[in-house]
């Protein structure tokens, strides 16, 4: 990334800082969001995924398996291989199916339990979101639903308009929400869709997103009110900063870190 361009984000990032301290992240005047990431977009042909992963499994892998407060160390262990998985996936060689990367998703997340089978396995059984109240579909309606991502096309991104990746976004938001909704598997959807999410975040060059444990409620509101509601007004919003944070803490912050490092051996 040019650094003129890193410097620019990093000044407008202090500005989402300052609302994010002050409680106003939600403020129907912020563009602070669509500013960092249309300029990250159009900056990145090609970003250090290898590193952003990397970055993301050091960080914040251990957040993102405590969201649901019920993971066995197996499946901690699935969930590294999910991410490694996304990491090396080459949208220029394979061809993206929402259905058969969600499938494949769940088996890995279930590959280092002692019964990886139930891993990619659609359930049979009704399903019940846990504490929330959501009205969750039979079990033929849900596969039916997952199923019709077979061959599905994803909106595209047109490249001489930024603000478009935006509908883009929206779209992949919707949609994993809905299969979560949906409950196509008996256990693990939330993890599955989260990470297909960030699956189709990498098809345009956007880093994986986090929710830190600390912010499961705020999740967990944004997320209840699209799914009961069909408003996705707060979800959307809350994975706009999301993306921001991650263009933040896994790209930029350890780009300036290693120039203050590329400085301080020069000076030794």
């Amino acid at each position: 990334m040019k650094s003129e361009l890193r410097e620019l984000i990093v000044l407008i990032f202090e500005g989402y800082l300052v609302r994010k301290n002050e409680h106003r992240l939600y403020e129907k005047d912020s563009t602070i969001p669509e500013q960092i990431i249309s300029m990250y977009y159009q900056a990145n042909d090609e970003p250090p995924f290898r590193i952003l992963y990397n970055n993301f499994k050091r960080k914040y892998l251990y957040n993102e398996s405590r969201i649901d407060e019920t993971l066995t160390e197996e499946e901690r262990k699935g969930l590294e291989r999910v991410y490694d998985y996304i990491k090396e996936y080459d949208f220029k060689t394979k061809k993206f199916d929402v259905f058969v990367e969600g499938l494949k998703i769940h088996s890995l997340l279930y590959s280092a339990c002692p019964f990886p089978e139930f891993g990619g396995k659609l359930r049979d059984n009704m399903a019940l979101l846990k504490d929330e109240i959501v009205e969750v579909p039979a079990a033929s309606e849900a596969k039916k639903y997952f199923q019709s991502f077979i061959g599905y096309e994803l909106p595209k991104v047109d490249f001489s308009d930024p603000t478009s990746i935006f509908s883009y976004i929206n779209a992949c938001i919707y949609i994993t929400t809905e299969l979560i909704r949906n409950q196509p598997f008996t256990d693990g959807n939330k993890r599955t869709f989260r990470a297909l999410l960030n699956l189709m975040f990498k098809q345009y060059n956007l880093p994986p997103v986090y929710v830190k444990t600390k912010e499961r409620e705020e999740y967990k509101d944004a997320l209840m009110k699209a799914m009961r509601n069909k408003d996705y007004t707060s979800l959307n919003q809350f994975y706009y900063y999301k993306i921001c944070d991650s263009i933040y803490d896994l790209d930029i912050a350890e780009e300036i870190k290693k120039d203050e490092d590329k400085i301080y051996t020069k000076k030794k």
